[in-house]
């Protein structure tokens, strides 16, 4: 078990230190279930109430405040120095040694890179292109011509189909689908006819694909996915779409076929994107919602279909009024009636 004190850990992440510097940590956990030579962050307002009382013995936090901790670290961005913190002292999931197991299946005509971890039931097809460092886990599949950049991870069951182009240190969760056909047919005498998918998918470096998510290739243009993106399990990106840099979209989004998103928006679970229609940068959509038009930059939106965040919220206040209001319309519209009738008499 590893160990550092605050001020060991202040020093590398650069945070201030309030309270013992000598504090030792030894573990992480959040502010309401932490106990001695743990360390925990406070970034969120509704934690608050925690932070006097936590058992923690050190806390991340953007200013100082009375608790019960042992010592406090201050900094800018809590969260992100709590992330940095954890991977330092617990670094991220432990891989096999570099080794390529008898049991995979390696096309003769395929290239692997130096220092890459294949495991058992891999299955790399012709003039397939496997980077250096590359992690491969068992049930994985690289189809024809498809390049995988450096540093890639590919876990227990993912696939990527032929002739895609997979960035440096892309991770792929288990069970993920990269570049299989698009959902598009052309309806004929009552007959869905299967449209090819002759284009591919191309992700960008530092993408990370989560599990049973799907990435389906391009009818007429490739489906894109740029640098950093993180999408969530059980997305689904239809064909052709673009997905903008550092786009966040959190399990179970939709997005359909040729959808664009701009670069770093922001996508809550279960919302969804129609095709055919452009998301600006920087947006923000609320989980469920649906996104029927275009969405110019820095917009935050909810609802079905979506719009300005502070229009819904006020039409949402609004619908347990509309019974009441729907009853004192009624009783308007007899008094009228009543009184229409009085002058004609």
């Amino acid at each position: 078990m590893q160990k550092y004190t605050v001020k060991q850990l202040a020093d590398k992440f650069g945070c201030e230190v309030k309270g013992d510097p000598e504090t030792v940590i030894h573990t992480a956990a959040p502010i309401q279930e932490a106990g001695e030579g743990a360390v925990t962050f406070l970034s969120n307002r509704k934690y608050f109430k925690f932070l006097k009382d936590t058992k923690a013995d050190a806390v991340i936090l953007d200013q100082e405040a009375e608790t019960s901790a042992k010592a406090l670290l201050i900094c800018s961005s809590p969260y992100y120095a709590f992330c940095r913190i954890v991977e330092f002292m617990f670094g991220h999931r432990k891989h096999r040694e570099p080794s390529i197991s008898e049991k995979a299946f390696i096309s003769d005509s395929a290239e692997i890179g130096h220092g890459c971890t294949i495991y058992e039931n891999v299955f790399i097809d012709e003039n397939a292109s496997v980077g250096e460092g590359c992690v491969l886990y068992p049930g994985a599949f690289v189809g024809r011509d498809t390049k995988l950049g450096d540093g890639c991870i590919l876990y227990p069951n993912a696939v990527v189909f032929e002739d895609c182009r997979i960035g440096s240190r892309v991770i792929l969760q288990s069970n993920c689908s990269i570049g299989q056909d698009g959902f598009g047919f052309a309806e004929n005498d009552g007959f869905h006819h299967k449209i090819p998918h002759i284009k591919s998918v191309v992700l960008g470096d530092d993408v990370e694909i989560g599990a049973n998510a799907a990435v389906e290739r391009g009818s007429m243009r490739d489906t894109l996915i740029g640098d950093c993106a993180k999408i969530g399990d059980c997305v689904v990106i239809g064909h052709g779409a673009r997905i903008g840099r550092g786009c966040m979209l959190v399990p179970q989004v939709g997005i359909a076929g040729t959808a664009e998103l701009g670069q770093y928006c922001l996508l809550g679970g279960q919302s969804a994107v129609v095709g055919h229609i452009k998301v600006g940068n920087q947006v923000m959509v609320g989980g469920k919602s649906a996104v029927m038009n275009d969405i110019p930059d820095g917009k935050r939106v909810i609802g079905q279909p979506a719009m300005d965040e502070n229009e819904a919220k006020r039409m949402f206040v609004s619908f347990p009024k509309v019974p009441e209001m729907r009853k004192q319309i009624r009783q308007l519209e007899k008094r009228i009636k009543a009184l229409e009738a009085g002058r004609e008499e």
